[in-house]
């Protein structure tokens, strides 16, 4: 997915047009996508309960987003925010790490590292760019768009949008508690150490 973006935000003729430029490469891309999410929102119903509802809002949204885009609408900017993907890369590594064991191995720090700064500088740093973006080009659309597409992007944009400030919340929290976590076991086996020296 990342590849084929890097293909379509190259594209003039959609960098010229980034509202109602359209191209038979982003819409093959954008059929890949919706199936993906469209796969998404069935799985995350069928674990709607270890899940949660914000992973089913973040399908929904993205689902109709790049529905909408066959309209044509923001094409463009629908190759710039799969972007974002650049960090589920890193998280499925992340959670293939840990289920074989390896939280102690360098390879899960670095890694872990990886998706802090990947998330944060492409959903947070580049996405909050890309959104205001989008609302100034909505807005300022000389060609009418269908008001219920263009509010629809909007409520889309706003909830994905506090969706990855709220996991990046998520994720420097759980980093902080592992830090602690891993303070408290060292001061715990430092105390064991004491211990069994003085006896």
């Amino acid at each position: 997915m990342v590849t084929n973006s890097l293909v379509i935000i190259a594209n003039l003729k959609l960098r010229a047009n980034p509202v109602h430029g359209s191209d038979p490469a982003a819409e093959s891309a954008f059929t890949v996508t919706l199936g993906y999410f469209l796969w998404d929102m069935v799985n995350t119903y069928r674990h709607l309960d270890i899940d949660g509802w914000g992973y089913m809002a973040h399908a929904i949204m993205s689902f109709g987003v790049y529905l909408l885009s066959y309209s044509p609408l923001l094409q463009y900017y629908g190759a710039c925010f799969m972007m974002f993907e650049i960090s589920t890369l890193f998280l499925n590594i992340h959670n293939s790490l840990e289920d074989f064991g390896f939280q102690e191995a360098i390879l899960y720090y670095i890694n872990a590292t990886a998706l802090v700064s990947s998330f944060f500088f492409a959903r947070i740093v580049y996405g909050t760019i890309l959104s205001i973006n989008v609302w100034k080009d909505l807005a300022n659309s000389t060609i009418p768009i269908n008001s219920f597409a263009a509010n629809f992007v909007r409520i889309a944009n706003i909830v994905l949008l506090s969706l990855s400030y709220y996991w990046f919340s998520v994720i420097i929290m759980t980093a902080k508690r592992n830090a602690l976590d891993a303070d408290l076991i060292r001061a715990l086996d430092e105390m064991d150490k004491h211990d069994t020296k003085t006896e």
